[in-house]
Formats: C-alpha cells, structure tokens, sequence
C-alpha cells in the first residue's frame, strides 16, 4: 500500500504526519518512508542530512527506528522541474512492491513530484489547520484530485478541535492533533516524536492520535 500525505500548504504538518504515521505504522508492519521533497524535512526528522549528489528514486535507504527511510537528494529537484510523471509513479510503484505500506512525504505544491504521488497512491491523507489560508488550500487540493479521479482523508492539525468541510473528494475525520512541545523537540533531536515521546516514557498522547489515524488509513 502506498500512503501519499500531501498539501500545497506549508506548515501544517505535512511532515510531522508523515513522519509520525511511518514509525507507529513500523510497529505492526514494514515500513518505508520515502522523502519527495526537495527541502529534506522528513530526512532532517530521522537525523540525517539531504543527499549532495543525484540518486535515482529508492536508490538509497536507511533503517531507523524500524522504518526503512529514503533520505531526499538534490535530484528531486531536476525531477519535479523536468520529470516525467509515468516513470516517477512507476518507480514509486516499484519502491512499494518491497513494503506493506510505503508513506510519501511530498513538497508543499501541486508540482510533478506531488502529482506522482498522488497518482501512485492507494491513500490519501491531507493534514489540515484551521486557517482561512489553509482551508482555501484544502478546496484546492480538492479540485485536484477529482481531476485525477482520487480521493483523500483529512484530519486537522495542531488544534484541539477538528474542521468540517464538505468537499467532494476529501472525507473530513473527526480526528484533531493539537499542537505540542514534544514536536519542537523531537525535530531539534531529529526523532518522531512519537518515538521521542516512548523514550521519555511520561505519556502516550502523540501515540495514540497517529495510532487512530493510521487505523483509518488502513481500513
């Protein structure tokens, strides 16, 4: 199964969902978690550093927390500017038939990459912040999708109460993750803090939030 996470919006924890899903995810099956973004975010979060040279999509991995993680690289950028859509869908595609559930981070964009995923994706899952900027993105994305004949769930993000929208292909869950300390300190750590939030052993609150999503995700 492939998972894409996408919005075109930045800062509503595209990567925090990626990131969180990938290692509860890890628990129960294998997992990969592929960095599409050129910016490197979800690579910074598992404490490494964006590739400086060209690698073909799935060309390198590492094994972090149990989550096998492909770090983003400088050619992420030649293809979202000059990629062609079918070999990308096809070489994540292929990267897939290696997991149970293969989780995409993309960019902060509708572009080539984001496509890609979407196109290649068995779900969907879009974060959301209830900010006027951000729910526009979310109508958006909408049109997006049906033009590709997709549909996504949404959760909301970093609030303690959930949006509802009515859109015709984003089904909005009663799901809502407020904001936490714990996601500051773990990206400065370079965990999830999902993972970061175990370690200290005092609460399973981000746990359990990530563990209801992923069970919607892979009903």
């Amino acid at each position: 199964m492939i998972v894409t996470v996408i919005n075109q919006k930045g800062g509503v924890g595209k990567t925090t969902t990626s990131v969180n899903l990938a290692y509860v995810m890890s628990k129960t099956k294998n997992v990969g978690l592929i960095d599409l973004d050129p910016e490197g975010g979800t690579t910074t979060s598992f404490g490494m550093k964006r590739e400086k040279k060209e690698l073909p999509l799935g060309g390198k991995s590492v094994n972090i927390f149990n989550v096998e993680v492909f770090p983003a690289h400088i050619g992420l950028l030649k293809l979202e500017l000059n990629g062609d859509v079918n070999e990308i869908v096809n070489s994540l595609k292929e990267i897939s038939k290696n997991f149970d559930v293969l989780v995409i981070d993309t960019p902060p964009n509708l572009g080539t990459l984001a496509v890609s995923a979407m196109i290649s994706a068995d779900k969907i899952v879009s974060p959301v912040t209830p900010q006027p900027l951000a729910l526009e993105a979310a109508k958006n994305l909408d049109s997006r999708l049906q033009s590709l004949g997709k549909k996504a769930i949404a959760y909301t993000n970093f609030s303690k109460k959930s949006v509802e929208m009515e859109l015709k292909s984003i089904q909005f869950t009663n799901i809502a993750i407020p904001q936490s300390r714990l996601f500051i300190d773990a990206s400065r750590l370079g965990v999830p803090a999902s993972r970061y939030e175990e370690v200290r052993g005092k609460s399973r609150k981000l746990v359990k939030y990530f563990e209801e999503l992923s069970k919607v995700i892979l009903e």
